[in-house]
């Protein structure tokens, strides 16, 4: 089911945000202009900034017996005839995927749209057959569409008098996304299959997509509800979008026959044909794409990776939150990586006892906070994966309950008390009495509670992704560094100029010591310093289970010990402990808890110093690195029209990616900014919308330096 429109949701930080630029096109050769040229457009793919945030509200249901039906439009999301069956004549049977499915190659996965995701009947019926049919190997990417998702009280409802999709069901509804704006992708490696769910209008998601101009999808499953009681997606501009998705020979299925319809996918180079209709319904219409559909682009495609391909073997540098991350994003896509690290695994930045996922709203989005939102999403499901899986384990190397952030009464928090009751499994607004019930603490005032993640130990998290069979680790190799092959791959060198390593693809994940890498000395990144303070456990604190966060953190007792945190630093190269940075430290908890008495231990303070990495913008570097030089020629007319949309392909290094600058939040950001480096890398589908992917890229200080008009 497709829902009427929405308004549109929304996060964001009071941190300065990154210029967000909107989308280009993507050429061969040079930059091509026309007489007339076209300029990017006011109203981009995907990019809510400054708008209202709100998680997303149901859709309003009457129900006919356990058949829901949209209450706006009348309509019944299945046949109360047999729901089940027909959804297997009309979706999986007008895209022939049991035909289909023996034939697939395990190079690539693939790759079904479904447009109205509805209760999940047509996702959990093509897992059950995907699951009975898959042959060794074979992936199966699923992307479903919604923009009012169904709560999983309502799908087990609708859903549940069907137990043969009950073991299907019940594990995605294990991992069910909040209903918050944007793409939320999960794995489901033993399955061989990849969801992703995107709580979002339709035809601005296939755009979004459309724009990097790649085609990805083998089968599509449109919508069945007719278009004159519910107008949703159908849309010439979906259409479109659909064909420049689509690969050759892509199918489409749908319950309706609607003319508007029929009119539509033929002119986006659909062939349509009409199939006799289930039960009562006399007819229902399937189709083929025969030739990719290819439209200009509508921005100028600074951020696309023109010459991605899956590599054999890889090479990362560093082995801290980022260079685990981005071996084991790799590796589950089925390449063999070669990690190496100057000295021992999760150090630097990574090496605190403890971390906490962390994120924080606002009423308004920017790129800053939603990727902030989005990197929490994709973390906090990320992790409770490994400790189901046996990778981490409870109290020792993760601690689940959340967070609560104290956040003084204000027009923010106003707003989040009001919308935060759509997503109640996600977040709450607690007064101050709430919180001291919950912590057994009186805080300084109320704040929110954030019901998913917690704490981790930062170097279990790395050992556990390091542990993937595909991924081999050296450690102790002291100060490294990349190097052209004479094959034009990359070399790992240490300081003596031995090569230790080589590969066609590399990742360059060492923090601030990516400057030292010639190709990246332009980056504008700053190392921190943050020191800990180790507080033993007092009585008042014994009880501690949840997170509290103000100016600092003070997580529940990992061993005996909370780890408090942390100083801010920002260019100081030191290593020593300070007293004045403990008493720092002891004193944001005491402002965030009044009444806590913290004496100092009878030998004095003790902690742990390490090195953060931030860009200008406090957002994570994560993607390919582009030629500079040649990036400022061909793209030199962005200094004297900032909105000139140039259709010329990016100058990317070829093979080479940066994962920086995660700043503090490395146990929340680096899962998916690790996932997006993969994506770009590979020319696999993105996990996040476009303009995300822009906020992140190496390359938009090139394109902010050349619209300055001080190219870098």
């Amino acid at each position: 089911m497709y829902p009427a429109p929405r308004s549109t949701p929304t996060v964001i930080c009071p941190e300065r945000g990154a210029d967000t630029g909107l989308l280009d096109s993507v050429a061969a050769g040079s930059a091509r202009l026309s007489p007339h040229p076209a300029v990017e457009s006011d109203q981009p793919l995907i990019n809510p900034t400054q708008t209202l945030w709100t998680p997303l509200a149901p859709l309003t249901l009457d129900w006919r017996g356990d058949a829901p039906v949209a209450r706006d439009s009348g309509d019944i999301f299945f046949s109360t005839e047999d729901g089940l069956a027909e959804s297997r004549y009309v979706f999986l049977g007008g895209n022939r995927l049991s035909e289909r499915w023996p034939a697939q190659t395990t190079g690539q996965p693939f790759v079904i749209g479904e447009i109205g995701l509805g209760t999940g009947l047509n996702l959990c019926l093509t897992v059950a057959e995907w699951l009975r049919q898959r042959r060794p190997g074979a992936t199966l990417h699923y992307v479903g569409l919604e923009r009012a998702p169904f709560r999983p009280k309502e799908m087990c409802r609708a859903l549940g008098h069907w137990p043969e999709l009950t073991p299907v069901l019940s594990a995605l509804l294990a991992r069910w996304p909040d209903p918050l704006p944007g793409c939320h992708r999960r794995y489901f490696t033993e399955w061989g299959l990849t969801l992703d769910l995107w709580w979002a209008d339709a035809a601005d998601t296939l755009q979004d997509l459309a724009s990097h101009g790649r085609p990805w999808v083998d089968a599509w499953y449109l919508d069945g509800f007719a278009p004159s009681r519910e107008p949703g997606p159908w849309q010439q501009r979906l259409y479109d979008a659909m064909a420049g998705l689509s690969r050759a020979e892509a199918t489409f299925a749908t319950f309706t026959v609607a003319g508007d319809v029929r009119r539509g996918l033929a002119a986006s180079g659909f062939e349509v044909h009409k199939r006799p209709g289930f039960g009562s319904k006399r007819e229902a219409l399937c189709g083929t794409i025969d030739t990719p559909h290819t439209t200009a682009p509508t921005i100028t495609p600074w951020d696309l990776h023109p010459a991605s391909h899956t590599p054999e073997r890889a090479l990362i540098l560093g082995a801290g939150l980022a260079g685990a991350h981005a071996a084991f994003a790799l590796a589950r896509r089925g390449v063999a990586v070669t990690v190496l690290e100057a000295a021992s695994v999760a150090g630097g930045g990574s090496s605190n006892l403890q971390g906490v996922t962390y994120t924080r709203l606002s009423h308004q989005h920017n790129p800053l906070t939603d990727f902030s939102l989005a990197g929490f999403c994709f973390a906090t499901d990320h992790y409770e994966t490994l400790l189901g899986g046996g990778a981490l384990t409870r109290d020792g190397d993760i601690g689940l309950g959340g967070y609560v952030q104290l956040h003084e009464p204000d027009e923010m928090l106003t707003h989040l008390s009001e919308v935060l009751p759509l997503a109640p499994e996600f977040a709450r607004v607690l007064t101050a009495t709430e919180i001291a019930a919950l912590t057994g603490l009186t805080p300084r005032c109320g704040g929110i509670h954030y019901l998913r993640g917690g704490w981790l130990t930062p170097a279990a998290v790395c050992r556990a992704l390091l542990a993937h069979p595909l991924i081999s680790l050296q450690s102790d190799c002291g100060p490294l560094s990349l190097s052209r092959g004479p094959d034009g791959g990359w070399q790992a060198v240490d300081a003596q100029g031995a090569v230790l390593a080589e590969a066609n693809t590399a990742i360059l994940a060492t923090a601030h010591a990516a400057l030292q890498q010639p190709e990246l000395k332009w980056l504008p990144l700053t190392a921190i310093r943050g020191q800990t303070t180790h507080l033993p456990t007092p009585p008042a604190l014994a009880q501690l289970s949840v997170t509290l966060c103000d100016q600092g953190y003070l997580p529940p007792a990992r061993a005996g010990l909370h780890w408090l945190g942390a100083s801010f630093g920002p260019g100081d190269a030191g290593k020593d402990e300070r007293e004045a940075e403990h008493a720092h430290n002891i004193d944001m908890v005491k402002t965030a808890l009044p009444d806590l008495d913290l004496g100092a231990p009878d030998e004095g303070w003790q902690g742990h110093v390490a090195h953060r990495c931030n860009s200008s913008d406090y957002l994570p570097v994560a993607g390919p690195v582009p030629m500079l030089d040649e990036f400022n020629r061909r793209y030199e007319r962005l200094r004297h029209d900032r909105k000139r949309v140039i259709d010329a392909p990016s100058p990317m290094l070829p093979g080479l990616a940066v994962l920086t600058s995660l700043g503090s939040r490395g146990l929340s950001a680096a899962p998916l900014a690790a996932e997006m480096v993969a994506d770009q890398l590979m020319g696999t589908l993105p996990a996040v919308p476009r303009y995300l992917q822009r906020a992140l890229s190496p390359a938009r200080f090139a394109e902010r330096g050349l619209k300055r008009g001080e190219p870098l």
